[in-house]
């Protein structure tokens, strides 16, 4: 069944993929294609919509990923000392099981025995950093430790900021928020098909592949998956949330050009359910957008994407507009010109005209 080829690997797995996405073809349409040379950045930042769909979809990597609860500072010469230390640790790469020895400076003879978020653990490097940096210069080695450890807040920081390392961090109220539209989305009449155990209709969340499409290599991974059983028909569907309202989502569709990901990701669902014999007679229906507006939490819409947009979102258009769009064809027949090239983010077009190209367009009815 469609659920055998949905990729049972981590996220970071899948987004490591040296295979386009919508998300790459899309910033090639939106910059060019020297993105594939550019500085590699975190694409990934987080953002309202990123977190509302892991409330919804992914719950287990909430408290993995995301730290909510502030961390209450400290001042004085226990913010020293405790900082210095959280400054070894991460020189360190999160995740990794590291001996204190291999975090403390050479300098430093004494030290801890393993990393750990009990500041107790750490009297040898309590020490260490308050004879480094000058600090309780009168005091005993006990005497200094017991003063750093004998304040609960001095304890509570340390280990958040322990906790935190690695996390996004995002305030409190982002979080209410999230969670709110994530009740909704839950609870609606219009979205709760998506969530609900109804009989007959099987839900796959974050359902992601790498399939062959129109021959072209390309991976998705797809919010939802929802496959009605007894009309043998398959929904895609992707949550969006924005700062427009959710009347005008045809329009935050053509900036974001998420019409690139309904064809892509519709296209290779089809292309699934066409090579699975388990799947004969299944048909996959139009790519849905929930759209979910901040501006109202509570009024969610859906929005089917046409066939006419299905095609044009492989062969290109101009909008309503007057802008012309690039369709997935030419993108992808870019993306991997570029690459065969070895990432020289020319098109091949560029190399036809010896790197000369004319400036047109800007004046409407411009005569050549």
């Amino acid at each position: 069944m469609i659920g055998d080829h949905n990729l049972s690997i981590p996220e970071q797995d899948y987004r490591d993929m040296d295979i386009p996405s919508y998300s790459l073809l899309a910033s090639i349409s939106k910059h060019g294609i020297d993105v594939l040379g550019g500085v590699k950045g975190n694409f990934f930042q987080l953002k309202f919509g990123s977190l509302v769909d892991d409330i919804c979809f992914q719950p287990s990597k909430l408290v993995n990923y995301y730290q909510a609860k502030g961390v209450k500072s400290i001042t004085g010469n226990p913010k020293i000392i405790i900082d210095a230390i959280l400054a070894d640790i991460d020189s360190v790469p999160v995740g990794e099981k590291v001996k204190v020895k291999e975090l403390i400076p050479t300098r430093l003879k004494k030290r801890s025995k393993v990393v750990s978020n009990n500041l107790n653990d750490y009297k040898d490097s309590i020490v260490i950093e308050a004879r480094a940096n000058g600090v309780y210069k009168n005091y005993s080695d006990d005497k200094v430790f017991n003063t750093i450890i004998g304040k609960k807040e001095n304890l509570s920081y340390f280990a958040d900021k322990i906790n935190s390392r690695g996390k996004v961090h995002i305030k409190p109220d982002m979080w209410e928020m999230a969670i709110e539209a994530a009740n909704t989305l839950k609870t609606h009449d219009f979205t709760k098909i998506y969530f609900d155990d109804t009989p007959g209709i099987e839900l796959i969340y974050q359902y992601k592949f790498v399939q062959k499409v129109n021959g072209f290599d390309v991976k998705g991974m797809l919010d939802c998956l929802v496959i009605d059983h007894d009309n043998k028909t398959i929904y895609p569907v992707d949550l969006k949330t924005g700062e427009d309202s959710a009347e005008n989502f045809d329009e935050v569709m053509l900036l974001h050009k998420y019409y690139l990901q309904a064809s892509l990701y519709r296209s290779a669902i089809k292309a699934i359910v066409a090579k699975d014999p388990d799947l004969k007679g299944y048909g996959v229906s139009n790519f849905e957008f929930a759209y979910l507006s901040k501006m109202n939490i509570f009024k969610p819409l859906i929005w089917v994407v046409p066939q006419t947009l299905h095609k044009a979102g492989w062969d290109g258009f101009t909008d309503r507009f007057g802008f012309k769009h690039k369709g997935l064809t030419e993108l992808l027949q870019e993306h991997n010109y570029a690459k065969n090239k070895g990432l020289c983010s020319y098109v091949e077009k560029d190399y036809d005209n010896d790197g000369r190209k004319f400036l047109s367009g800007l004046i409407k009815n411009e005569e050549e």
